[in-house]
């Protein structure tokens, strides 16, 4: 059986390891002024966007990801003439309408792709499932790539894949440490982000006071606080190391950066952090944070993720047993969407 993975540009990921693993992306498109910007991670293209835009905190910068229509059309043209199964792993759908919009797609798509396989001259069922990550950016990034892991190592069959990636996406942490709060207040906090509040925002620019954020199942809070970004860093990294001792369900912290990557990798912070992961066997990706995650948190921001233990147990039933797969995708969730990526 042939499986695809489908991500939104928002899941922060090296491009080296999109490309590697073959992920489909669903683009964030960004409109500002008469300008548009199509987010699908190729880190040069959003580097250059901080460069130029971010930095300009008067611009009225909209996003639209993409429509249910867009998906279906993606999906019937390309996707399930490549494909046997696919999995769609989206931002948390309390952040954004990108999993009801792929939720929806996916009913037209499983009444139709008979016939589009059919005219291809291929044969045999198209699985489909829609999962919400309940995290965002890296901690998005951390569930696409144990599921990749997964797949590669294990093969399990679509329902067991489905129902042990929904499973690790109730034991994701991420984090976040903002440079500008005025992204987070002004920004984010119109789209459902309510961890820093006006006083909060007031002090912690005066003062120069950085909030570490944190956001688990859907929801996120502000977890910790220092001043200066450097020391809230290092906070944050202690809070990564704890976590490594007490034990993770994968072997990957994932990071991003809202700019230039060699800016952290050059941190002491950040190389006395990855040498402690390595020596715990534990691999700390760091990719170029999304256009979408950038525009509402700020250039400069740092995030970080994983997935806390305990591992989930995998039955062992291989990819070709498809009798426990369901065909739908996960169900609408009827709240509306907060934070519009």
């Amino acid at each position: 059986m042939r499986t695809g993975i489908v991500i939104d540009s928002a899941c922060d990921l090296p491009q080296s390891y999109i490309q590697e693993h073959n992920i489909h992306i669903m683009p964030i498109s960004l409109h500002f002024g008469y300008d548009l910007f199509k987010d699908a991670r190729d880190p040069k293209a959003t580097q250059a966007f901080y460069c130029k835009y971010l930095v300009e905190k008067t611009l009225d910068i909209e996003t639209a990801p993409f429509s249910v229509e867009q998906i279906r059309e993606l999906f019937l043209e390309e996707l399930v003439l490549k494909y046997d199964r696919v999995l769609v792993i989206t931002i948390a759908q309390t952040r954004s309408p990108i999993f009801a919009n792929a939720s929806e797609a996916s009913y037209a798509i499983l009444k139709q792709y008979r016939e589009r396989r059919q005219k291809a001259g291929m044969s045999g069922s198209f699985y489909l499932t829609v999962l919400d990550s309940k995290t965002l950016f890296t901690g998005e990034g951390v569930l696409v790539h144990e599921a990749v892991r997964l797949l590669e190592e294990q093969n399990p069959s679509f329902g067991v894949l489905r129902g042990v990636v929904e499973q690790l996406s109730q034991q994701v942490y991420g984090y976040l440490v903002p440079e500008d709060l005025f992204y987070i207040r002004q920004r984010a906090s119109k789209k459902g982000e309510k961890s820093v509040g006006l006083i909060g925002y007031h002090f912690g620019t005066l003062l120069d006071i950085k909030p570490i954020i944190g956001f688990h199942r859907g929801e996120s809070q502000t977890v910790d606080k220092d001043r200066g970004f450097d020391r809230a860093l290092i906070k944050l990294f202690n809070i990564g190391r704890q976590s490594i001792d007490r034990g993770l369900a994968t072997r990957i912290i994932n990071t991003s950066y809202a700019g230039d990557p060699e800016v952290i990798r050059h941190k002491r912070a950040f190389v006395d952090f990855e040498r402690y992961a390595k020596d715990h066997g534990v691999e700390v990706l760091l990719s170029v944070m999304s256009t979408a995650g950038g525009i509402n948190v700020g250039p400069g921001a740092f995030a970080l993720a994983y997935i806390a233990g305990p591992p989930v147990a995998i039955p062992h039933i291989t990819g070709n047993d498809m009798t426990d797969d369901i065909k739908a995708a996960s169900e609408l969730d009827p709240s509306p969407a907060e934070w519009i990526i």
